[in-house]
């Protein structure tokens, strides 16, 4: 018979129910986590390897019957983006350049008030003629033979599990990959 009260400190019955109780948010999340980070590198290679497939593309100057340079190289990037990626949250830029040194370069500009950034009524040498200053040298367009080309492709991936998507947000994707036209 047995007195209640005594041998409760040597009693061992579900102390592993709790141990697992306590322990096992821990290892979810840490097993969602890594689920999570693989499909982000897998999304940002895919990405990667559909700019790539698309400026391929686009230094040829080919275009196909009925469908325009711009609407196959995004729907290159749909290709090669294996159905992961939706096309319509996708950002693709293409920007045209005459040589490599002009690439992501802002237009220059006299800094009067000397605070390291253009201000609205600040000279400065517009470049592409279109009236503004602009924080990037490059032309939107395919370019012509010859010309250097960024290709660019910005995309926003919700995470997979709400939970983690609150505290981290979701993952912007950007891409790119400047190369020549050929001489077409």
């Amino acid at each position: 018979m047995r007195i209640f009260g005594r041998g409760i400190g040597r009693d061992q019955d579900g102390t592993t129910a709790v141990e697992f109780a306590l322990v096992s948010p821990a290892i979810l999340v840490t097993i969602v986590g890594i689920f999570e980070l693989a499909v982000i590198a897998f999304i940002g290679s895919l990405l990667e390897s559909a700019v790539l497939e698309a400026s391929r593309y686009g230094v040829t100057g080919y275009t196909q019957g009925g469908i325009t340079r711009e609407e196959r190289i995004a729907d290159i990037v749909n290709e090669w983006s294996m159905g992961l990626i939706r096309l319509e949250d996708v950002t693709i830029t293409t920007l045209v350049y005459e040589n490599f040194s002009e690439v992501g370069q802002p237009e220059s500009y006299s800094d009067e008030d000397g605070n390291g950034q253009y201000d609205a009524g600040e000279a400065f040498v517009d470049v592409n003629g279109n009236g503004v200053w602009d924080e990037d040298l490059g032309e939107v367009g395919l370019g012509g033979p010859n010309d250097i080309v960024l290709y660019k492709v910005t995309y926003s991936w919700g995470l997979l599990t709400g939970f983690l998507e609150t505290l981290v947000g979701p993952i912007e994707f950007t891409s790119s990959v400047a190369v020549r036209n050929e001489p077409y």
